[in-house]
């Protein structure tokens, strides 16, 4: 089997796991101090093979960390850059796998993706889910309470966040979008992580029609959970988007991918 059918992993949120410099924040240096703990080659150690370490981009923390405004970079209250090279090279000689935790159904919205694209004349106008309208298109809502749609004054226009307004979704239909999120993931495998774990896939894509999801008013629930969402999610080009992700993989040897 490959390892990481028969592997151990363990996942790792970075700000509450070790903090090194006494600020309050778990850290990269923090992690590094504990890897023996995790792994020293005995008994004495939890013996794990792989750490799934959630973010540590950059971010406005609004969604602690799942709201990325830079996808190749560290946020500075977890570290540098060189103190990520130097968790890879001291976890890879103690046989510990990195599996970083990649959030593409959405980014921050200070993200300068998504700052461009509130420019309709703007090369990335098109890399999120826009509406124009004087209302929202349809009744879709924001997982983490209120509608899913919010106005954006600088475009005159709706723009779709499947969880926090500061969360706006990428148009996974842009084949531009398609690509940076490519070069995202080769800019990491280069560096040497070993794989992805990837932040509900099942969001990707939303219906092309933008049509209302069916609701069941008499269930007693939240209204996000009376909904049956049939058009916001779990889209059928998803299948094929995962066949092709997984090619990207293959393109490095020994990496893998999970999906949530």
């Amino acid at each position: 089997m490959n390892w990481w059918q028969q592997g151990v992993f363990y996942q790792i949120y970075p700000r509450s796991f070790q903090d090194s410099n006494g600020d309050g924040v778990g850290d990269l240096q923090g992690l590094i101090q504990r890897l023996d703990y995790l792994n020293d080659g005995t008994e004495q150690s939890l013996g794990i093979d792989a750490i799934w370490l959630s973010p540590f981009f950059p971010s406005p923390m609004r969604d602690f960390g799942y709201d990325i405004s830079d996808y190749c970079a560290i946020d500075p209250q977890f570290g540098s850059m060189d103190d990520f090279d130097e968790l890879l090279q001291q976890a890879h000689q103690r046989q510990i796998r990195i599996i970083l935790d990649l959030v593409v159904n959405h980014t921050s919205d200070q993200h300068p993706w998504f700052q461009q694209s509130c420019d309709p004349d703007s090369d990335k106008a098109d890399w999120y889910i826009w509406h124009k309208g004087k209302q929202p298109p349809n009744n879709w809502l924001g997982c983490f309470g209120g509608r899913g749609w919010t106005f954006n004054a600088q475009r005159q226009a709706w723009y779709y966040h499947s969880f926090l307004p500061q969360q706006p979704d990428l148009n996974w239909r842009n084949p531009a979008v398609k690509q940076a999120v490519k070069q995202v993931m080769e800019f990491w495998l280069a560096k040497g992580v070993d794989g992805f774990r990837l932040d509900v896939v099942n969001l990707y894509y939303k219906d092309a029609q933008l049509r209302n999801n069916p609701t069941d008013w008499f269930r007693l629930a939240r209204p996000y959970d009376r909904q049956r969402h049939i058009y916001d999610r779990d889209q059928p080009e998803m299948h094929s988007l995962l066949h092709e992700m997984r090619h990207w993989i293959d393109a490095w040897p020994e990496r893998m991918m999970v999906v949530e």
